[in-house]
């Protein structure tokens, strides 16, 4: 029997060749679930919020006067490191640019991660599609990854980098890539460096008590070996925490609790403070989101049989995830009789991690047992591959569906007639100044987006920074809100507060235009529609005379 010839390198070459070209596949598989998830056309729900705010950086002309746009930034590396693309490309174009870009990084990375637990060719493909179909489905406080383009995409992407990282232990670069992902969105950044610290805190405990602590670097010894990555990363970290730190900075006690208060309780409760939300929806998340746990507990147990420690640190850090949103809950009852100390807590968006990272690690762990029953031909193996390609396959549909029936932007979705939404956007395009401010619908997003027109104030631009929230507040009340004893309710138009209210609102804030639907006429000028033009939707109310040019 002849003994076995060595590799020559032609083979070894074509091998790594087939491995590379194997590895590209499935990054372009990925991006294509990705496409077929969250290829909505542009714009997606947050994109107006976030890209308008990358045009007006870089050409502070354009809409000038918005009270939301003239606010601080707080993802300037965002804004610095992506918005010069507005410059040379229109904003839909830019959204498309961004969203291919940021998925093809998320499908890399991803590749890398669940290859280093799963190295089986499409596993990752499989993972990707698990992972993004059960962060819509079974979330808790309303998290996702893969959608429109925004700041906190590009985090994600060097979250799962590092994550890919801390599998084989090279912490100076996990702590410097999340210091990168803090720089994009300082609390996915800042949450998972606290988990992966945790993680990092528990393997040395647990290595000292299963008595492998001679062959481990001393504690002291080994933060002092991580202290390159550390210090790296928190001077990256800088670059997304500083913007957000001046969002308060020289603000009175006071303006910054009111503001807290706002943005919890009033704007954004749905991500921020979840048991305030209507009962139903409470269950629900909370149900979906404990048996998506139940499921990881399962799935952990069985898997603990075929020790893998890449699964288990995932497993850690999605355990870890699960505690920071219990911790949220926690605070949220204890200080339910104290709003503005609550509001002072939970503006940290508690729930975020875990509505990634539980699915992240459900995905892993159950293609990996998957794979192994198939591999050892299991009986209920081929069942379970069925049910995993369903649900993939339901979302994957579900969405392509919406898209088909209903071929209208995310952003517009609240609009009640869209082609006259668009038409109304293109005579004010083509018929205004370009300094002309408006009061819009209350529900609308993408006005600005499509007219390149300052807005006085709408539900979705609420700002960041406290004086400008809390102006924010009181114009939305004074425009949108009916005072019944001490509760607001909403209005969808101005228009139902009547001509001499709707037009001394109008010129308290300066506005020249006031676009209501037909259901509430007012008494002033309408410039559109006119005689042979057609909107059975919106008017278009002039406050000040336009016969001197601009009108201003």
């Amino acid at each position: 029997m002849m003994p076995p010839q060595p590799s020559s390198p032609r083979s070894t070459d074509a091998t790594a060749s087939q491995l590379l070209a194997g590895q590209l596949a499935e990054i372009v598989f990925i991006v294509l679930v990705f496409f077929a998830i969250a290829g909505d056309l542009a714009p997606h729900v947050n994109e107006p919020h976030y890209l308008c705010r990358l045009n007006h950086y870089w050409n502070p002309d354009w809409c000038a006067g918005d009270l939301f746009l003239e606010s601080r930034d707080a993802h300037l590396v965002f804004v610095v490191a992506f918005g010069w693309i507005t410059k040379w490309l229109s904003l839909a174009a830019t959204a498309w640019a961004g969203r291919i870009l940021v998925w093809m990084l998320l499908a890399w990375a991803w590749q890398r991660l669940s290859w280093r637990v799963l190295p089986v060719p499409l596993a990752s493909v499989l993972t990707a599609g698990v992972w993004v179909t059960l962060t819509g489905r079974m979330h808790l406080g309303g998290e996702w990854v893969v959608g429109g383009v925004e700041a906190k995409c590009f985090a994600y992407v060097f979250l799962l980098l590092a994550l890919r990282e801390m599998l084989d232990s090279r912490w100076n670069r996990v702590w410097l890539l999340l210091g990168a992902a803090s720089a994009f969105h300082v609390l996915v950044g800042a949450w998972s460096v606290v988990v992966c610290g945790g993680i990092w805190i528990l393997e040395k405990l647990r290595a000292s008590r299963e008595g492998q602590a001679p062959a481990e670097p001393p504690f002291v010894a080994a933060i002092t070996k991580m202290l390159p990555g550390l210090i790296c990363g928190g001077l990256l970290a800088l670059f997304g925490a500083l913007p957000a730190l001046s969002l308060t900075w020289h603000e009175s006690p006071e303006v910054v609790s009111e503001a807290n208060r706002i943005y919890v309780f009033d704007r954004l409760p749905h991500h921020l403070a979840i048991l305030t939300m209507p009962t139903d929806e409470v269950a629900r998340r909370l149900i979906r989101h404990g048996v998506l746990l139940l499921i990881l507990f399962g799935l952990a147990h069985v898997n603990r049989m075929a020790y893998n420690p890449e699964l288990r640190r995932l497993t850690w850090f999605a355990w870890g995830a699960a505690l920071l949103a219990t911790a949220g809950l926690t605070i949220e009852l204890a200080l339910w009789h104290e709003p503005l100390r609550a509001a002072a807590f939970l503006k940290f968006y508690w729930c975020r991690l875990t509505d990634v990272a539980v699915p992240m690690a459900v995905a892993l762990q159950s293609v990996s047992l998957l794979v192994a029953g198939l591999r050892e031909r299991q009986a209920w193996a081929a069942s379970a591959l069925a049910i995993i390609l369903a649900a993939v396959g339901w979302q994957i549909a579900d969405a392509s569906w919406q898209r088909f029936e209903n071929p209208v932007p995310p952003s517009d979705r609240k609009m009640r007639d869209y082609p006259a939404w668009v038409a109304l956007c293109d005579w004010v395009t083509q018929n205004t100044p370009p300094h002309a401010l408006f009061i819009t619908p209350r529900m609308s997003q993408s006005f600005k987006w499509r007219t390149g027109r300052p807005e006085v104030a709408t539900w979705k631009d609420i700002p960041q920074d406290a004086p400008h929230m809390v102006e924010w507040s009181r114009r939305m009340r004074a425009l949108y809100g009916v005072d019944f004893g001490n509760q607001i309710e909403p209005l969808s138009t101005i228009g139902k507060l009547g001509t001499a209210r709707a037009l001394a609102l109008a010129k308290e804030f300066g506005a020249d235009y006031i676009i209501c639907d037909h259901t509430s006429p007012l008494a002033l000028p309408v410039v559109y529609p006119m005689a042979g033009q057609e909107n059975d939707e919106y008017v278009v109310y002039a406050i000040k005379d336009r016969s001197t040019g601009d009108g201003r």
